[in-house]
Parts: structure tokens; sequence; C-alpha cells
């Protein structure tokens, strides 16, 4: 359990430019379900998602933070907010949103600009990598153990 490595692919489309980004993230000591028994136990004979991803996060100075692969400490930002941050802080805060997807695994090409891809990056990550799944939903902040968990297909 929390032994997996996922990375967080955030969507942000530029205001000016009309370009769309991939922002990773790349988390270590998550834990990820992909037995789809599991999930239809949990949710229920109606669920529809294939994998479950839980991160677990804590909390400076009132802040929700996720720490990193690398140890650097991300703040969390509701999806709203993070779309509405200069540039600059992107690469420097996290979301969970269903414009946004995951893949197991560890991204190390930095930003992705969407439009080097014929049909769109998230298209070519999920024709090329196995376990990409979309965001569906988002649980959480969870507080008495502190965690999200997110569901995706």
């Amino acid at each position: 359990m929390y032994s997996k490595i996922v990375t967080i692919f955030n969507y942000y489309e530029s205001a000016t430019t009309g370009d769309v980004y991939w922002y990773p993230h790349v988390l270590s000591g998550v834990d990820l379900i992909t037995d789809k028994g599991a999930i239809l136990k949990k949710y229920g004979p109606d669920a529809t998602d294939n994998a479950q991803l839980h991160v677990r996060y804590t909390v400076q100075n009132g802040d929700i933070t996720i720490t990193d692969k690398d140890g650097k400490i991300l703040p969390w930002v509701p999806p709203k907010e993070w779309k509405q941050q200069i540039n600059n802080a992107l690469e420097d805060t996290i979301t969970f949103s269903d414009e946004s997807f995951f893949w197991e695994g560890e991204w190390t090409g930095g930003i992705v600009t969407d439009g080097d891809y014929r049909n769109g990056f998230y298209q070519y990550m999920n024709e090329n990598k196995d376990n990409v799944f979309k965001i569906t939903s988002v649980g959480g902040p969870y507080t008495l153990i502190p965690h999200f968990e997110i569901l995706g297909k």
C-alpha cells in the first residue's frame, strides 16, 4: 500500500494564446488500485471507473500540501483557483480536476505542449502507455486520514 509512482498531468489552457499545456507532477508513495472487483465492492454496481488513486497530504501553515517524488512541497489548489494563477505558479502547485489525468509511471520530460502531438497529448499517452486514467471524480481532502481519493477511467 502506498508504494506506487504516478504522474499527475494538470491541464492548462492559456487565456492569451489558446495553447494547451500539461503540467506534470510525479508523486511517489501513492496507493493505486486497478482491481475492478475492489472498485465495484467499494462504489457499487454503477461504478464505471477503472482506477482508484489515494494521495496522502499534510497540512503546513494551514495549507494542504503534497510532496512530490523529489521532496518538493506542492500546495494543493482547488481546480478553479489553480487555473487563475499566473503561469509561473502552475509548476509549483497541484490540483486534481476532471480535466487532468494520471499515469502509473514517472514522467521525466517536463511541461508538455499539447500541440506537439497530432491528436493531443492525452490521446498519445492513452494509445502508447498502459495505466493512463482520465480523472472522473475527486474525493477529499479527507481529514481523519489526510488523503484524496481520485477515481479514473
